[in-house]
């Protein structure tokens, strides 16, 4: 559930997340970052970075290019601090991208 968003979306600009699993004694979490990259509707990249530690920021850059019936994107996230960052991370995004493909799927 998300409790916070923030956006700001252009170069330079900032956004900052707060959200809680789907039990309400789920742990908050809260990321933030900045945008590097803001090119519509191609390409749009930001550092990425836990509020727990701030210091472990990370990259993120989405590219979206026009496909038969619709639009493909391409995720990549880089720069980790370490291999259970990564492994992490990437636990995170397949069930949010798994959540968002189940709602394209029903609209």
């Amino acid at each position: 559930m998300v409790l916070l968003a923030e956006v700001d979306l252009r170069v330079g600009g900032r956004y900052r997340l707060r959200f809680r699993g789907r039990a309400e004694d789920s742990e908050v979490h809260e990321v933030s970052g900045l945008y590097r990259v803001v090119e519509p509707p191609r390409r749009l990249s930001f550092s990425w970075a836990w509020r727990s530690t701030p210091e472990r920021e990370s990259l993120v850059t989405l590219e979206f290019t026009p496909a038969a019936g619709g639009t493909e994107m391409v995720f990549r996230q880089a720069q980790f601090f370490d291999q259970a960052a990564r492994d992490g991370h990437e636990r995170g995004w397949t069930g949010a991208f798994g959540k968002l493909e189940r709602l394209l799927a029903a609209a």
